[in-house]
């Protein structure tokens, strides 16, 4: 539940959202408009303030040596409070630039301070003598951002006067509105009641509307921060409508939590690391009975203090050695823990099920998660364009003023089921395509975005997971937006690692513990994931688009896509690892003259012959 504060202003609550949103939609230096106000989510400068903010701490190994973290903080919310609504996410107002639509003024939010009526105009009425106007403010539609995360109010003095001072007023009161009753942008003018300057808002939103000689410079204002901070920065500004996709982009990092690292005693001992690590100074002894004063009383399972030893040696062992570096070593610890037959931990549940007669050829095998834990943190956010991908790049705007040890996370409960390919005939698919995939491969070098896991094999396994989510969709009940997929694939000149390649179907949410079980109960179900695959399959093969879209070899972002459009392919952003492209209808059904084009050609072949011999 953020809430409004300032220098001199009393906090107001201004609206609610939920944990899991806090990490992606309204994520730290997002704008939410509420019901009365509009607000920049603050940064977690205060997130560990309170007296309980260690019981938030989450811990995943693997996360945590890839970000440089000790551990993640997950947002304090209802649960964590007896069920009392949160009021310690902070915000501020912003933009701070107000709009009245009954009398047009720009009114600056710190005018108000002092007025009574926080959300009413104050400026004289033209119809009522002596009266305020009373309308209803309402946050400016208008901001200008930078590429390296800076966001302002828009400038509207600077630009009705062309970047120069009024002429009879230092704080000139500025009127916008439109003519003829229109509601274009074009019809939209800006004008100074001073000096009677006006200029229309029509070319305001051109890429060098704020360059030049005597451009508007960016001032390096970080407002989720705090109006004092600033960062040195001279890029050139452009101009967004508040509520634009492109004035916020959270980026986001998952990980499973795998053994050993799901285990309790884990979890344990990496909340209480730092005591142990001072305790081991005195010998095992010492450490013993620490744990038998601190830590064993909490362990709900049958264990040890010596068990928790163990557990404290390995997890000191994980964090001196630099084993886990990159995203690739995450994926290959977890490619072989869902690799496996049975699993039964405490935060993952995993056994092998039978593959669905007339796929055995494609899949080595399908394991159901019947417990899953997904961590998922916020490591910045960039505006104007996307993030590229690289954990590195060091684009991303900062959460906090001072750089903390931690993460803002949520944890997610959730289910899945794991696909292994046979490699064997993915690896004689990739030889029979060919070259059919280098013009991708090409557009991918040329735009931002980084992928080095790129190959026809990703290709092929990316789309089957799109597929398979829409066809889930419908089966079970649950929305696309809410299943995700990760996709296992071996990275491009990877030889020291096992190859890899799985897909990982998986529901996870961090509002309930854990989901309904549809995804799980279709899996178990042989026969029902044989039908279910079958339909993917059928559905698949033809496209309101076609023979368009399955003919097509320059669709979606930075053409970047095959064969695969919103009506066959596509999923919402919250459920693509990679931004809807890399996709390909063909790579799995094949086209209608040449079926072997698709990984499951020949699936498809025997489902023809079962409908002729019928």
């Amino acid at each position: 539940m953020p809430r409004i504060f300032g220098k001199k202003q009393r906090a107001e609550i201004a609206g609610e959202v939920r944990q899991c949103q806090l990490l992606s939609t309204f994520g730290i230096g997002s704008i939410i408009d509420f019901v009365q106000d509009t607000v920049m989510v603050a940064g977690t400068d205060n997130w560990d303030s309170d007296e309980d903010w260690e019981v938030r701490r989450l811990f995943n190994n693997n996360l945590q040596m890839i970000t440089g973290v000790e551990y993640f903080l997950a947002p304090k919310t209802a649960v964590n409070v007896n069920f009392i609504k949160s009021q310690d996410i902070e915000s501020f107002i912003f933009p701070r630039k107000l709009y009245c639509p009954v009398c047009k003024h720009i009114i600056d939010a710190g005018e108000l301070r002092n007025q009574r009526r926080k959300h009413r105009c104050f400026m004289p009425s033209e119809s009522k003598t002596n009266k305020p106007c009373g309308g209803h403010l309402v946050a400016s539609r208008f901001v200008i951002v930078c590429p390296n995360g800076h966001i302002e109010d828009f400038p509207y003095s600077w630009w009705v006067h062309h970047g120069k001072e009024c002429t009879k007023s230092k704080n000139p009161r500025i009127t916008m509105f439109n003519i003829d009753n229109r509601s274009d942008i074009d019809s939209l003018f800006v004008k100074c009641d001073d000096c009677q300057a006006w200029r229309s808002m029509a070319n305001a939103f051109s890429k060098n509307a704020f360059a030049g000689e005597n451009g508007y410079r960016c001032s390096g204002r970080y407002p989720h921060l705090g109006k004092d901070y600033q960062s040195e920065c001279n890029e050139t500004m452009t101009a967004r409508l508040r509520s634009s996709s492109s004035v916020y982009f959270p980026v986001a990092i998952s990980a499973l939590t795998i053994p050993p690292w799901s285990r309790e005693e884990i979890q344990l001992v990496e909340a209480e690391y730092g005591e142990l690590t001072a305790w081991s100074r005195y010998g095992d002894q010492a450490m013993l009975d620490f744990i038998n004063r601190r830590i064993l009383s909490r362990v709900k399972k049958s264990c040890t203090a010596t068990d928790l030893l163990a557990a404290y040696k390995l997890v000191k062992e994980q964090k001196n050695s630099a084993k886990v570096q990159s995203e690739a070593d995450i994926l290959a610890a977890e490619y072989d823990v869902l690799c496996r037959e049975m699993v039964n931990e405490d935060e993952y549940v995993a056994c092998e099920v039978r593959v669905p007669d007339d796929f055995e050829r494609y899949f080595d095998s399908i394991t159901v998660i019947d417990k899953l834990t997904v961590i998922n943190a916020l490591i910045g956010f960039t505006r104007v364009s996307p993030w590229n991908g690289e954990l590195r790049s060091g684009c991303l705007a900062p959460l906090s003023v001072v750089k903390k040890n931690w993460l803002p996370a949520v944890k997610q409960l959730g289910e899945g089921i794991f696909f292994k390919f046979n490699q064997d005939v993915l690896s004689a698919w990739v030889e029979l395509v060919g070259d059919r995939y280098q013009d991708m491969e090409m557009e991918l070098a040329e735009s931002f975005l980084e992928n080095t896991r790129f190959s026809p094999q990703y290709v092929a396994l990316h789309t089957f997971a799109h597929l398979l989510i829409r066809q889930l969709a419908n089966d079970c009940g649950y929305s696309a937006s809410s299943i995700k997929e990760k996709i296992y694939s071996t990275y491009m000149d990877d030889s020291d690692r096992p190859k890899m390649a799985g897909v990982l179907i998986y529901l996870a949410v961090a509002d309930s513990e854990g989901s309904l079980g549809g995804l799980i109960s279709i899996a178990s179900d042989s026969e029902r994931m044989r039908i279910v695959l079958k339909n993917m399959l059928r559905k698949a093969q033809w496209c309101s688009a076609d023979p368009f879209c399955s003919n097509a070899r320059k669709q979606g972002f930075h053409s970047l896509n095959y064969a695969a459009c919103h009506d066959c392919v596509l999923l919402p952003e919250t459920s693509c690892e990679f931004r809807n492209v890399l996709l390909d209808r063909v790579a799995i059904v094949g086209m209608p003259e040449n079926l072997s084009l698709g990984l499951m050609g020949e699936a498809i072949m025997s489902m023809i012959d079962e409908s002729c011999s019928f």
